[in-house]
């Protein structure tokens, strides 16, 4: 029986260690595998007036109204060189409701081992970059590691489900 718990835990460490690769941009970002419900195709939005910058609209997925966050927008990054088109949205759930991110492209998941993910200098760790958890090295490239359960404040979350 201790064999089979020690056998699970082992598991569940493998799959924590499982992201999800997306561009925003030139960019590569990974989101753990644990917290992605789904990955959808960017179809017609609801544009909603008066709303945050980041705010694309509302997106029907399946009968379920979901709220859709320009990604790039909500992070500050700004690209110099021409917008790719958003073409993908993330599925997570944050503050207990499900919300779609934009991206550019979703590639691959990859795991990365331990050894593979580099924490990064505290001193680079700011109020805007608190959401990055590491960089991952993989193969002759970097995954920005990212954990956007708190990507929302409440205010934010409030406006966002009662419009």
């Amino acid at each position: 029986m201790q064999g089979s718990v020690t056998g699970s835990k082992k598991a569940i460490s493998e799959v924590e260690q499982k992201y999800i690769v997306f561009s925003l941009g030139d960019e590569e970002y990974g989101l753990p595998v644990l917290q992605v419900h789904e990955i959808v195709r960017l179809t017609e939005l609801i544009k909603v007036p008066h709303s945050r910058d980041y705010f694309m609209g509302l997106m029907d997925i399946r009968g379920r109204v979901l709220p859709v966050i320009n990604l790039k927008k909500k992070l500050g990054i700004h690209l110099e060189e021409q917008e790719t088109k958003l073409d993908r949205a993330i599925i997570l759930e944050t503050g207990g409701r499900r919300v779609g991110l934009s991206v550019d492209k979703v590639s691959h998941v990859v795991r990365f081992a331990a050894e593979e993910i580099d924490s990064g200098p505290p001193t680079v760790k700011t109020v805007s970059t608190r959401f990055i958890t590491g960089v991952g090295k993989h193969k002759d490239r970097f995954v920005v590691l990212m954990n956007l359960q708190h990507l929302f404040s409440d205010e934010e979350l409030q406006e966002l489900f009662h419009q």
